[in-house]
C-alpha cells in the first residue's frame, strides 16, 4: 500500500486512477505497471471492488450487444435500397414545419386533433406549457434513474462481507480479531429481558479463541477454544450460554457470531427461505444493507424463523445481527450489536489474553467509543503452580492423517468439522453433525487415532449438542438441498426455449435444470473451499517440518480436490452446451502451463483457480437464481463465461498434477 500512482491532474495518490483500472482490465498496461498494480489490489479491497464494477460493466455492454444491437442493427433482405428509397420520399415531401410535423403525430392516435389546424390564439402557450411539463417529466426520470443503485442480491451480499474481512486480515502477519457485542435477549411471551456484552479474541494464525463475557451483574469469565470456563469462580453467563445453543443447534459459529461465514452456514442448511435485501440507516446517519432471511418452512422449537443481518455499506462491516427463534410459547429475540470491532497484530495484544494459566476476574468494561483500539479487558492473573508433567504432544503429521481420514468419508466438504493443534499440544477433532449415522462413520473413520492419548474427538449429533447444555427441544436434522424458488430468473427466456421443444412440463424442467446447475456449482465450489482451508492449515514452518510421507499425503488431499472440481466443471459444461453454446465443443480440457513445483507457485495457482471459480459461480447464480433486486441480466451466454468455465477445467488439472 505504500505504492502511490499519478492521477489526472499529476499529483501522487495511494489508489490507481479509474482510468488505470480500466487499462489493467483491457491488459493495456506494461508489465511493471500491472505488477504494482496487481499487488496493490491484493491488499485494497475498495479498489478491486472497483474492479469488480469495471468487468462486470464490460461483460454487461457485450451482452447488450449481442442480444439488443445486433438483432436491430443488421437489415433485413427487405431493407435493400432502403437509404435510397427514405431520400425519394424526403425529397417528394419537401420540408415540413415544426407545427405540420406536430399534427401529423396528434392525428395519427387522435384524427379528432384535426381542429388544431385552425390556429388558435391559446395554441401557441399550450404548446409551450406541454414542452415545459415533458421537460420537467423527463428531468425528474433522469434523476431518479441515475440515483438509483440496484442493490446486491443475499449471496452477493455475504461474499463481500467475507472477502472485505479477509482484505482486512491481510493487513496484518499475525492477524487477531478483537470484537466486543452488546447482547440482548427478549422473550415476548415472559416480558422478560436481558443484557450481557461478550468480548472475543481470535487468533487465526495459532487458532486460539478466548472469549470474555460480563452480565448485567459485573460477573466475567474468560473461556478458552472449547468454551470451558478457565475460572472456575465465576460461571459463563446465562444469555451467552443460551445463545451459544442456539448458534450451534442452527449450525451457525458461536465463537464468531457476528459474521457472514456463520449467517452463510445457517443459510446453506435452509430448503425453502425468503431473502430480501434492502437499505438501511443505522445511528448517526451511516448508510448500511440489511439482509432479511426468513425460513418458510415448518420449523421446531429452538430454530431459527427469521434472521436479519445489517452491514455498513461503505465497507461491508457487519454491525448487527437479530435472531427470531422458535419457541412453544412463542418466538425468542436475540440481539448482537457490534461495539468495537478490529484486527490487531499478535504483538499488540496483552500476552494474558492468551496465557494457559491465565484465570480472568474483571468489573464490565465500559462501552465507549473513546477506548483505545488496542486496550485489552483488565485482567487479573492469579498466580500459579504448575506441576512439571510430561504431556503428549500430537504433531504436524498426526494432522494430516486426521485430515485424509476425514477426507475418506467426505467430512471436509462444508461439515462443521474442525482439525487443529492449539498451543498445548494436543490435536483436537471437534465437529457437529446432523445423524447419530453420520456420526459412527466419521468416529469409525478416525478409529486409526481414537486410542493416541495427544488425540481428542468430540463428535456430536445436533440433538446431543442441544441436551447437553439444555433442556430445549431439539430441532429436526434438515439436509442441504437446492431449490429455485420465485416466479422470474434470468435465464429462464433461453431455458423456456430450449424445453419446450420436448413437450411435457416445461416450468418443472426449468426448475429441475435451475436446481441441479446450482448444486453443481455449489459442489465444485466446496471442493475450492477445502483446497484453501489444507493450504491454510500450516504455518510455513509447520509445513517444512512434515515428513515426505505427510506432505505427500497434504498434497493428495489437494489434488484430489481439484480433480474433483475439475469433474464438476466439465460437466457444468456438458449440461450447458446444448441450451447456451450449441455451436461449442463440450470435450474435456487437459492442464495448460508447466507443472506446479512448489507451494508458493501452488499458492498462486489455487488462489487463482479459488478467484475463477466463484466468479464463474455467481454467473450460475445470477442466471438460475431469482434475484431480489429485479435485475435480470446475465453473462451466461457470453463466450467469455464458457472460455472461463474452459480456463478454470484446465488450471484445476494443472493442481491436480502438482508435485
Amino acid at each position: 500500500m505504500d505504492k502511490m500512482f499519478p492521477n489526472n491532474s499529476g499529483e501522487q495518490s495511494e489508489h490507481p486512477p479509474r482510468e488505470m483500472l480500466l487499462l489493467f482490465v483491457d491488459g493495456e498496461l506494461s508489465a511493471k505497471d500491472t505488477t504494482q498494480l496487481e499487488m496493490h489490489l491484493e491488499a485494497c479491497w475498495p479498489c478491486r471492488v472497483k474492479t469488480k464494477k469495471i468487468q462486470e460493466a464490460i461483460a454487461d455492454i457485450i451482452e447488450f450487444d449481442e442480444k439488443v444491437l445486433t438483432p436491430r442493427l443488421n437489415p433485413t433482405e427487405g431493407w435493400r435500397n432502403f437509404d435510397r428509397q427514405l431520400r425519394q420520399v424526403a425529397a417528394q415531401s419537401g420540408h415540413q414545419s415544426l407545427r405540420s410535423r406536430l399534427y401529423g403525430s396528434l392525428n395519427r392516435f387522435f384524427p379528432a386533433s384535426r381542429f388544431l389546424e385552425t390556429p388558435h390564439a391559446w395554441f401557441r402557450p399550450m404548446v409551450r406549457s406541454l414542452a415545459a411539463a415533458l421537460a420537467l417529466i423527463l428531468v425528474v426520470a433522469l434523476v431518479i434513474r441515475f440515483r438509483h443503485e440496484p442493490i446486491v442480491s443475499a449471496s452477493e451480499l455475504l461474499r463481500n462481507v467475507t472477502e472485505a474481512q479477509a482484505a482486512r486480515m491481510r493487513t496484518s502477519a499475525e492477524p487477531v480479531v478483537h470484537q466486543r457485542l452488546r447482547v440482548r435477549r427478549h422473550d415476548p411471551a415472559s416480558a422478560s429481558e436481558a443484557l450481557a456484552t461478550l468480548e472475543i479474541w481470535n487468533d487465526t494464525k495459532h487458532a486460539r479463541i478466548r472469549e470474555f463475557t460480563i452480565d448485567s451483574n459485573q460477573k466475567a469469565s474468560l473461556t478458552d477454544n472449547a468454551g470451558k470456563t478457565q475460572s472456575q469462580e465465576v460461571p459463563r453467563n446465562a444469555v451467552i450460554n443460551e445463545l451459544s445453543q442456539v448458534l450451534a443447534a442452527n449450525h451457525m459459529d458461536p465463537q464468531s457470531p457476528l459474521s457472514a461465514a456463520s449467517y452463510q452456514a445457517w443459510h446453506n442448511t435452509l430448503q425453502h427461505q425468503q431473502d430480501e435485501v434492502t437499505r438501511s440507516e443505522l445511528p448517526g446517519g451511516v448508510d448500511a444493507l440489511t439482509l432479511r432471511t426468513l425460513h418458510a418452512s415448518p420449523i421446531n422449537a429452538g430454530q431459527i424463523a427469521e434472521a436479519v443481518f445489517i452491514v455498513r455499506a461503505k465497507d461491508w462491516k457487519p454491525s448487527e445481527l437479530r435472531l427470531s427463534v422458535h419457541a412453544e410459547t412463542g418466538n425468542r429475540i436475540y440481539e448482537l450489536t457490534e461495539d468495537l470491532s478490529e484486527v490487531l497484530n499478535l504483538a499488540q495484544v496483552d500476552p494474558r489474553v492468551f496465557a494457559d494459566d491465565a484465570v480472568a476476574s474483571a468489573a464490565a468494561p465500559k462501552a465507549s467509543p473513546q477506548m483505545s483500539p488496542t486496550s485489552s479487558p483488565p485482567l487479573k492473573v492469579s498466580p500459579s503452580i504448575v506441576p512439571l508433567v510430561t504431556q503428549p504432544v500430537a504433531t504436524a503429521d498426526m494432522e494430516v492423517e486426521a485430515l485424509r481420514l476425514l477426507n475418506q468419508v467426505g467430512a471436509d466438504l462444508g461439515e462443521q468439522i474442525i482439525v487443529k493443534r492449539p498451543s498445548n499440544g494436543t490435536l483436537q477433532i471437534a465437529g457437529i453433525v446432523e445423524t447419530e449415522q453420520r456420526k459412527t462413520e466419521i468416529l469409525n473413520a478416525l478409529s486409526p487415532l481414537a486410542s493416541n492419548p495427544a488425540v481428542r474427538i468430540e463428535i456430536q449429533t445436533v440433538s446431543e449438542a442441544v441436551a447437553k447444555q439444555s433442556h430445549t427441544p431439539t430441532p429436526s436434522p434438515s439436509t442441504r438441498a437446492v431449490e429455485i424458488a420465485g416466479n422470474t430468473m434470468a435465464a429462464e427466456a433461453e431455458l423456456r426455449a430450449y424445453f419446450a421443444r420436448g413437450g411435457g412440463d416445461t416450468d418443472a424442467a426449468i426448475r429441475r435444470f435451475a436446481a441441479r446447475m446450482v448444486g453443481l456449482s455449489n459442489q465444485a465450489m466446496d471442493h475450492l473451499w477445502a483446497m484453501k482451508r489444507l493450504l491454510n492449515q500450516f504455518s510455513p514452518e509447520e509445513s517444512r517440518a512434515l515428513t515426505l510421507e505427510a506432505r505427500a499425503k497434504w498434497l493428495g488431499l489437494i489434488r484430489a480436490h481439484a480433480r474433483s472440481y475439475q469433474q464438476s466443471t466439465q460437466l457444468l459444461r456438458r449440461e450447458l452446451q446444448p441450451v447456451f453454446f450449441p455451436s461449442q465443443s463440450a470435450s474435456a480440457v487437459s492442464a495448460d502451463g508447466a507443472a506446479i513445483a512448489d507451494k508458493n507457485e501452488l499458492n498462486r495457482a489455487v488462489e487463482e483457480l479459488f478467484q475463477l471459480g466463484s466468479s464463474n459461480d455467481r454467473v450460475i447464480r445470477s442466471a438460475f437464481t431469482a434475484s431480489t433486486s429485479g435485475v435480470m441480466t446475465t453473462v451466461i451466454k457470453a463466450p467469455q463465461f464458457w472460455q472461463s468455465l474452459k480456463n478454470a477445467e484446465a488450471l484445476a488439472a494443472r493442481v491436480s498434477s502438482s508435485k
